[in-house]
This record gives C-alpha cells, structure tokens and sequence, in this order.
C-alpha cells in the first residue's frame, strides 16, 4: 500500500507540500479515535512533520471543537491550506472559527462526491450556544453535514469577508426564532458563492430564513435544494439591502407537508438583485418578491396554477 495520502482518501499528499512557499499550503487531518480513517492515517502519517507542526489531531465525540480549531489555528492564513476531516459524528461545545486563516479549504473526506453532500461523512453538530462555524474570507467548506443548535446559524460571516465558498453540504436544521441557517452579516458574503446544498427541515418550528444575504453584494446562490416539510420560515432566500446578487436554478419546497414558507425568494427594495430559474413548490403565490418588474425576474415559477405559468412582477 502507498504511504501517499492521495491513495485512497484523494487528499493532496502532505509530503509534497511541506512549505508554505508554494501554491498549496500544508495540510491538515482530522479523524475519529478508533474509526478506520484514525487507524489508517496514524499509521501512515507522523503525527508531527519535520517542523514540529502537528498535522494529525484526535477527536473523541466530546468537545470536538477544541481538536478541530487547533489544526485550523496551525494553518498559515493566505497559503491555501486543507483540512481533511474524516467521516465520523463530531460533537461540538462552542464556535469553530477560520477567523484569521484566509483561503483555508475545509474538506469534509467522502461528502463532496454526490450532488448534495451526505449525511453520512462528517457531521459537526453544535451542542453549545454559538454558531457551528465561523467564516473567514476565501474560506471553502464541502462535503459536510450540519446540525444547528436551536436558535443559532450553521455557518455565519462577519462584516468584510470577502469569496467565501460553501457548497455541496448538508444542513440538518434545528429551527429557532430570528435564526438564518447560513447568515451573512453586513457585507458578509459578498462575492461568494452558496451552491449545490440541501437544506431540510430535522426539528421544526419558527425561524427567519435558511440563506440571508441580507446587505451582501455579488453573491451567486446556485443549485440549492430547501425542503421545509414542519415549522414556519419567513424566507427561503432573503436578500433585503444586498445587491448585484442572484439566485438561479433553486428549489424551494414544503413537499405538499404542514411546513410554510412565507416567501421563498426575497430580492429585497435594492436594484440589482435577480432571481433566474428557480421553482418554488410552497403555498400559492409566496414565491419571489421584491426586486424591479421586469428586471428582476427570468423564467421563476410557484405553486400558482400548478407552476404553468412563469411568475410576473
């Protein structure tokens, strides 16, 4: 058997990257205590290379985060690190955050081979009172499942960060009051992308939306499938004062279930905003609103009149 982590994982080779000089910053491991994956990369990789950095970390199921933000806190921000986290059910007690480590890549190995991500490789499931996961700019997260404590987004952004990249993930929602699963807060996503993700509902109940935008620019929400089958969400897609951001080819569903969604895409009062393509399955008549008629809107389509006819503005 090869001792190159690229046989069997697809992970890029740590020993061809052994310097943060060139187009791939070092990379990261972490994995369950006693799963396969453990076994397999201790006895394959040093623990630490021939720095002294540590490259492999051991979670146990309980304060998962403390393991998971040293190897975050070991990247060197700009240098376009990975972090290679191995299918298993990681518990977490507080906030991941990327907050410092620019172009850091957040890999969940074996989520990101299916259209949508997977419930069944690397779960993070906060079950303190915070966020799962922090943003930095030029961060890229996939392959992951997320599980939201009540409450409390899956993955926030703060204030001028800049191309963040989430996709192929798979957001279990807990829903909570005044909560948005994916939150970007100012200009938060601006010039990011949030593609290819499946949200549906685990715990329902009232929440504000599963994307919020709101007062970001230039972001492209792409491919995302939203089930909300229970519970009661104000937004689908919220953009409010964001602009130059477009939502194309996503799908918005109850599943004809008790589930409501007030409106399923929210361009908000600002020009510049477009929604193209997308298909809202929920009550008649909630499917986009805002935006400017007819500049705003291409080929969208609700439950009005069993989707026959494209929405108007």
């Amino acid at each position: 058997m090869s001792n190159n982590l690229n046989s069997g994982f697809g992970a890029v080779s740590a020993h061809s990257v052994g310097n943060n000089n060139g187009p791939v910053g070092k990379t990261f491991h972490i994995a369950k205590t006693g799963s396969n994956a453990w076994n397999y990369i201790s006895a394959l990789y040093p623990t630490f290379d021939n720095e002294g950095v540590q490259r492999v970390y051991a979670c146990d199921g309980t304060a998962d985060e403390v393991q998971i933000q040293a190897a975050i806190d070991a990247c060197k921000g700009g240098t376009n690190a990975y972090i290679f986290v191995y299918p298993g059910a990681y518990t977490l007690a507080a906030v991941v955050t990327l907050s410092g480590k620019s172009s850091v890549h957040l890999v969940a190995v074996n989520g990101g081979n299916v259209e949508v991500g997977t419930s069944g490789a690397a779960s993070l499931q906060q079950g303190g009172s915070a966020a799962v996961l922090a943003l930095e700019s030029y961060a890229e997260v996939t392959g992951f499942q997320f599980i939201n404590k009540a409450g409390y987004p899956a993955i926030t952004m703060a204030t001028g960060k800049w191309r963040p990249n989430v996709h192929h993930n798979y957001f279990h929602v807990t829903q909570g009051t005044a909560c948005n699963i994916i939150e970007g807060a100012g200009t938060g996503f601006s010039h990011g992308s949030i593609s290819n993700n499946r949200f549906q509902t685990w715990v329902g109940g009232a929440m504000t939306s599963y994307i919020n935008i709101s007062g970001s620019n230039s972001v492209l929400v792409e491919k995302n499938l939203i089930i909300n089958h229970s519970g009661t969400v104000d937004y689908g897609i919220l953009m409010g004062s964001g602009v130059q951001n477009v939502a194309l080819d996503n799908v918005i569903t109850d599943c004809g279930s008790a589930g409501t969604i007030t409106v399923g895409i929210d361009l908000g009062g600002a020009t510049g905003n477009t929604a193209v393509g997308n298909r809202i399955a929920t009550l008649s008549g909630r499917g986009v609103a805002g935006g400017t008629a007819n500049r705003s809107f291409v080929d969208n389509r609700d439950s009005t009149s069993g989707g026959a006819t494209p929405i108007e503005t």
